[in-house]
């Protein structure tokens, strides 16, 4: 069997396997997808083994993308995502917005349905009519300039810059700045899938 040779062969089957998982399907069930075997898919994965056309066509199928895109040997726009600091999307999450909440997408639709990033700036007071946070997946709230108060049904935690806090989305939350500066976070929201990080 011939094996890859050099630096980019090797990049371009790492990207078979990110591909995998990004879609979190299993060798099992991509193996089941292409009637290849697993053990055949795991070879081709850590390039010991380099596929013929007709095989790469059938991992791309299953896929559902292009043999090139699949096995190009140049890094693609797919491999990764710079957004710079000037390029993050103001985004509102009524009745966020309502009560002071500014927020900002980074990457939006770049985690492939994993997980939701963002920049939240939350105001110093919550209105009395406003109704705490609650959702599906995990969240990760990591503070990056000022202070925050996150409070949950029982208990209230603070966090200084530099702290970080992970909880189950379900908990009705919220989060306020704590003066005299107005808060910074990068907040991270899990997908509930199986295989979300």
């Amino acid at each position: 069997m011939k094996k890859p040779v050099g630096v980019t062969q090797s990049h371009a089957f790492w990207r078979l396997k990110r591909l995998r998982e990004l879609k979190g399907i299993t060798l099992e069930e991509l193996a089941a997808r292409t009637g290849l075997t697993k053990s055949y898919l795991s070879k081709v994965e850590r390039g010991v083994s380099v596929p013929s056309i007709s095989t790469a066509l059938r991992v791309a199928e299953a896929f559902e993308t292009g043999v090139g895109d699949l096995f190009g040997v140049t890094a693609s726009n797919n491999d990764f995502v710079v957004v710079r600091r000037d390029e993050r999307k103001p985004f509102s999450r009524r009745p966020g917005e309502k009560a002071g909440y500014r927020y900002e997408a980074i990457a939006p639709g770049a985690a492939h349905g994993l997980f939701e990033v963002f920049v939240v700036h939350p105001p110093f007071k919550e209105p009395p009519d406003y109704k705490r946070s609650q959702h599906s997946g995990h969240e990760m709230i990591f503070v990056v300039k000022g202070r925050v108060d996150v409070t949950f049904p029982h208990t209230s935690v603070k966090l200084s810059a530099g702290d970080c806090m992970v909880f189950s989305g379900q908990m009705p939350h919220r989060v306020l700045s704590v003066r005299p500066q107005r808060a910074e976070a990068l907040v991270i929201v899990t997908s509930d899938k199986e295989h979300a990080v």
